[in-house]
């Protein structure tokens, strides 16, 4: 009969004590760079809608851009934003939108123009489309297409059309009809919600 031994037991304590260890070194010396690039790859986001990305993608660059024409503002609780030409004058109102798309939540931003009748712009933060498929949404080609679509304040709830629809303003991604109507219908909760409550507040300001 073979005598029994602690020896592989104490081995695997430790071989898993030792790797928990230096995953958690890890962890803590790049915990503070993925936030940072969080932090560029949204201010950069801000910017987009702006169309104000400088030509240079260095953190300090879009760091300073984003302080100089970019505030938060809180309106009834909720939280947006006001951005500013390089005069100083307001230039743009920027919304978050969030909502479930296909394969998730999908959250982006819209920039207004001051009078609410113009998209500026539209990117996505994040969501968990397919790559190729809805996963396109990140794709100039689609974001593009929204830049100086007319909208409607007083509208009931169809502010964004795909064509060939009456009326359509963009064009949806072909073989993603489920992530499409998800932009679209989150794009139109968003701004019918802004559009109703936000608006008149910000109107009376």
């Amino acid at each position: 009969m073979k005598k029994f031994t602690m020896k592989p037991i104490l081995f695997m304590v430790v071989i898993t004590i030792v790797y928990t260890a230096v995953l958690a070194g890890i962890n803590a010396v790049t915990e503070e760079r993925i936030a940072l690039n969080e932090q560029l790859s949204e201010q950069l986001s801000f910017l987009y809608v702006l169309n104000m990305t400088p030509e240079t993608i260095e953190a300090p660059t879009v760091n300073r851009l984003y302080q100089e024409r970019v505030e938060e503002i809180q309106v009834d609780g909720d939280r947006l934003y006001e951005a500013y030409d390089e005069d100083g004058n307001l230039y743009a109102y920027i919304v978050p939108m969030v909502g479930g798309a296909l394969w998730g939540e999908l959250r982006g931003i819209v920039a207004l123009a001051p009078d609410f009748e113009t998209v500026l712009g539209i990117d996505f933060l994040s969501h968990s489309e397919t790559p190729g498929l809805g996963g396109r949404i990140d794709e100039p080609e689609f974001k593009e297409q929204f830049r100086g679509i007319e909208i409607d304040p007083e509208a009931d709830g169809d502010f964004l059309t795909y064509n060939p629809n009456p009326g359509g303003q963009v064009d949806a991604i072909s073989g993603a009809t489920g992530t499409s109507n998800a932009v679209r219908n989150i794009f139109n909760n968003t701004m019918q919600e802004f559009m109703s409550e936000t608006r008149e507040e910000l109107n009376n300001d």
